[in-house]
């Protein structure tokens, strides 16, 4: 896959941007990045929060074919491919934590959203895959900073966004050929090995907790309710339905 890189200093999010320029026909392998990120969003609404230039905000334009339950699935592959990546550029061992955030010794290094839209008849017309990687921050807000850590913290330096953002592309797109080749099968196996399951503490449908299991080669999450009933997830994201037919801008 090839990537053109759109380098922003400042935006609302990378995310909005990069749905913009989808739906003006953006080719697969288009790339936002910005130095800041004044409305940055992360999962279930919630902001997400950066301080210019110390992180990697990055978006990305993926085109795969196939039914939009599928789309889960390539936020458990960024998860793969960043850690893939933080272990290259750095060395740093990071856990994956259902579904989609990393941790270095417990705390939050990278955040992970993606977000779908389907042609109104249940088929992926785009995933936008949301990347967020705290690189230089040597503090964070009080309500983060018993929970957030970032790559200067953990290593006593930040490497280079653009080396980090090339390493990150570099796996996202060897497992992306790969997905796209065998399915969630193919990177099941090396998900597991980086991932915090199993026994991790999980959210199920119910608002309960839950203990994970395993997870299946659909890329559907395992786990125990409280009650020792067996319960099947799937991963987080947002799906837009009908962008071909009334483009979002």
């Amino acid at each position: 896959m090839q990537f053109a890189v759109h380098a922003l200093d400042t935006t609302d999010s990378t995310q909005s941007e990069a749905q913009r320029l989808a739906a003006a026909g953006a080719p697969e392998g288009t790339v936002v990045t910005a130095r800041h990120q004044r409305a940055g969003r992360g999962r279930r609404g919630h902001d997400w929060w950066d301080a210019p230039g110390q992180s990697l905000l990055v978006s990305v334009l993926l085109r795969p074919a196939g039914p939009v339950t599928t789309a889960p699935q390539l936020s458990l592959l960024g998860g793969l491919a960043v850690a893939e990546a933080l272990a290259t550029v750095a060395a740093v061992p990071a856990r994956i934590r259902w579904p989609n955030d990393l941790l270095v010794d417990g705390r939050k290094i990278c955040g992970i959203l993606a977000e779908a839209a389907s042609d109104g008849a249940g088929r992926l017309h785009h995933v936008i895959l949301g990347i967020g990687i705290n690189l230089a921050q040597t503090a964070f807000p009080a309500a983060l900073a018993d929970r957030a850590t970032s790559l200067r913290l953990v290593t006593g330096r930040a490497p280079e966004a653009d080396l980090v953002l090339a390493a990150v592309l570099e796996h996202l797109a060897r497992r992306y050929d790969a997905w796209r080749a065998g399915g969630f099968a193919a990177l099941r196996a090396a998900w597991l090995e980086r991932s915090t399951l199993p026994g991790q503490t999980v959210r199920l449908p119910d608002g309960s907790d839950g203990v994970g299991i395993d997870v299946g080669d659909d890329g559907i999450l395992v786990a125990r309710a409280g009650d020792g009933r067996v319960v099947h997830i799937v991963s987080g994201g947002t799906v837009e339905e009908g962008v071909t037919h009334a483009a979002r801008h």
